[in-house]
This record gives structure tokens, sequence and C-alpha cells, in this order.
């Protein structure tokens, strides 16, 4: 088969996967995320400030008050969220994206309502997606929406093209910052980047591994001024999660902090932050454009990553 064939068959083989017909009707402008559900970007301007902790133990701790949440792991190379809690990938997202596994197949249950769907140990493919290759997977994602309250999404950190795409499905995005001024100047990129893209994302800042609730709210203070002055963008504050052995010590076990070690200063923080985001509107129905790769400003930033 010739190199355009195989591409040809890899996209037919993706819409497929995402439950989409071959030809769609004119008016169908893009993918409508159904009423009620919060789809939440969780994401960093850079590695190391305990972003798969947070995505982990705030999940369990929706799904200890009710609600069904479904995290997508598109952190890929790492595996980390099925081990996290103690479950292994009956089928890696390779396999997904090859078209030999269903979407909802490869979904794992935990338990209580939480579900993942794993990204895999070694998926070269899937970071070297083509935009209609991420819209294919994002439609698939959609289609599992009926049987979500929450979809959770582990970004990696950073500008990539597969982080922005998942942040234009997302219509919130959970900033994770540490005190580090490091880790302030890269969320500062990342809210120029994303904001750049879609103006009506909503960014909300979650200070990680921080002292005391004091410390938390001065760098929120800070970084919420530079964004406003320089940006236009208004953060939200959602809390802190201050620093814990314990969490150190549930990754070990492979479970959950709140499961695990309910009293601790870390599980408390979980708790306070999923009673923060239940307490809030519950969503809209959203329409999301059908190519979010259209714009100039991904154009430019597809020749760039």
């Amino acid at each position: 088969m010739s190199a355009s064939g195989l591409v040809a068959d890899q996209a037919d083989t993706l819409r497929r996967l995402a439950g989409r017909a071959k030809v769609r009707s004119a008016s169908d402008a893009g993918l409508r995320i159904r009423a009620g559900l919060r789809v939440i970007s969780v994401t960093s301007g850079k590695g190391g400030v305990g972003k798969s902790s947070i995505v982990v133990n705030l999940a369990s701790a929706l799904a200890a008050q009710g609600k069904r949440v479904l995290i997508i792991d598109s952190n890929p190379g790492m595996g980390d969220i099925c081990m996290r809690l103690g479950r292994e990938a009956n089928s890696r997202f390779d396999r997904v994206i090859a078209g030999d596994v269903p979407l909802a197949d490869a979904l794992v249950e935990v338990g209580g309502g939480l579900s993942i769907l794993p990204a895999g140990v070694e998926i070269q493919q899937y970071t070297s997606l083509t935009p209609s290759d991420r819209q294919a997977l994002l439609q698939g994602m959609i289609s599992l929406q009926d049987r979500f309250d929450f979809f959770l999404i582990d970004t990696g950190s950073g500008v990539s093209a597969n982080v922005t795409s998942f942040a234009s499905l997302a219509r919130e995005i959970l900033l994770v910052v540490t005190p580090e001024p490091t880790s302030v100047m890269d969320s500062y990129a990342l809210v120029k980047t994303l904001s750049g893209r879609d103006s009506s994302l909503k960014f909300k800042l979650l200070v990680n591994m921080c002292r005391d609730a004091k410390e938390a709210a001065s760098l929120y203070a800070k970084l919420s001024a530079i964004t406003g002055r320089f940006l236009q963008v208004s953060l939200e504050h959602s809390g802190s999660i201050l620093h814990d052995e314990m969490i150190t010590e549930s990754v070990r076990r492979r479970g959950a902090l709140c499961s695990i070690f309910p009293g601790s200063k870390g599980a408390l923080g979980f708790r306070e932050l999923a009673t923060n985001l239940l307490s809030q509107d519950t969503a809209e129905s959203v329409l999301v454009p059908e190519n979010l790769t259209a714009a100039p400003s991904w154009r430019n930033h597809e020749l760039s990553s």
C-alpha cells in the first residue's frame, strides 16, 4: 500500500473508533458536550508539580461524593494513573489508536464510580498524532459522556499540541502550580498560550505543595495580578494542597490518599477542592467546534511544537 493509502486507512480507522459517520451533514458544525458534564483539564506549565496526584485524589474525592468520574490519562509514557490506583491497563492506548480496541473497551474500572482511560506505556504513535487524529480521539471521548458526571483530563505539562487540543475540549482548566519561581513563570506562559487560542476558557488555580494557606494566597495574588494586567485573563483561586508526606506514602501503597489516610491534611485539601467544584453551577451544554485545529493560532503552534 502507498504512503498516502496508509494515511487514509489510519484516518478511516480513527473515524470508526470515534463512532462518527463518514459523511456528515453541513449543519453538524461541532461536537456537543451535554449539559451537566464537567470537563476539566488538569495541567501545568512544567513537570514535577504533582499534577497526576492531584488528578487521582480529586477524582477519588469526587467519587466519594457520589459522582461518576472518568480520568483521561493523556500524559503518555508513564502509565501512571492506573499504577497509582493499583490497576493494570487492560489495553494500551496505542491499540486503541490502531483501531484494534474500541475506546469504551479500553476503560479500566476502579470501582465506586471511578474509571480510567489509560494512556499506556509505549505509545509513540500518540505523541505524534496529527490534528485530525486528535480530533477523532476527542470525538471518541465525547461518545462516553452519558456515562459520567466528570471528565478529569491529566494532560502533559507545557504547551505541546496534545495539551492544547485537550484544553480545547475542556471548558475548565485546573492549573496546578507550586511556589517554585519556574512553576509560576511556566504557568503564566501556559495561560498566555491557551487564552490566546480560546478566550472563553476558565482558569482555576490550585497551589500544590505549599506550606500553608497564606503562602498559597500570596502566590495566587501575584500570578493573578500578572495575568490580569498583561493577558486580561482572570484566575479563580480553587484552593491549595499542603505539603504532605502521606501523599508519597499513598503512591507507594498504590491507592488514593483520601482512602488510605482520610485524616491527613492532604486528604482534607482534596475534599475541600471537590466540595468547591461541586458547589459551582452545573455545566451547560457546549458546542465544541468540529475542527479544533482550524484557527491560525493552532496552525502556528503546530509548526512550532
